[in-house]
């Protein structure tokens, strides 16, 4: 059986120069990450241009433009009950495929996601409130504003409930636009 190589160099010396170092995050748990080098996953200037670093501190908002919760009126989860949802958001990880989003400062309530080439990016979990599991995604594309030189990611986000919580249905939604502008490093 032969390794795969690229230019002669085994893919297990390419994966230890690369994102998925141990040595170049802080982030161990999930073999590396944190690295400037590896927040563009196109490579600069590469077919579908400059995709900026998504690690780091971000401002969300959630159904700013666009909100419907038609099929979801449960007590306590009205758009202004979406604050977790809102405000500070911290994306950490490795990327593209381990990525990982939560808000506040807490990262014991973790929205794992992936990231693709061309910008497209996405983090899915579940939150506890008010006795009900909200199983949430939430995403959109990753972009820098050249007006004002701020990453932005826009798109949408979108909360199945389980009423209960007991039996792991999702008995209504939520949904409305999603955007995230990067606060920081």
């Amino acid at each position: 059986m032969r390794a795969w190589t690229a230019g002669g160099m085994p893919a297990f010396a390419l994966f230890a120069l690369g994102c998925g170092a141990p040595s170049l995050g802080t982030d161990t748990s999930l073999g590396g990450g944190g690295s400037e080098a590896c927040g563009d996953p196109d490579g600069s200037g590469g077919d579908t241009g400059d995709v900026p670093n998504i690690l780091g501190k971000w401002t969300a908002t959630f159904g700013q433009y666009v909100y419907d919760s038609a099929a979801c009126t449960v007590e306590g989860l009205q758009q202004d009950d979406m604050t977790w949802l809102n405000g500070a958001m911290d994306i950490d990880g490795r990327i593209p495929d381990q990525l990982y989003a939560y808000f506040d400062g807490d990262d014991s309530e973790r929205f794992f996601g992936l990231e693709a080439s061309t910008g497209g990016v996405v983090f899915s979990g579940t939150h506890e409130q008010d006795g009900h599991t909200l199983y949430t995604s939430f995403g959109g594309l990753l972009y820098q504003v050249p007006q004002v030189e701020r990453n932005e990611i826009r798109g949408f986000g979108y909360i199945g409930v389980d009423i209960d919580s007991a039996d792991a249905v999702i008995d209504c939604w939520i949904q409305g636009d999603f955007i995230a502008k990067k606060s920081g490093s």
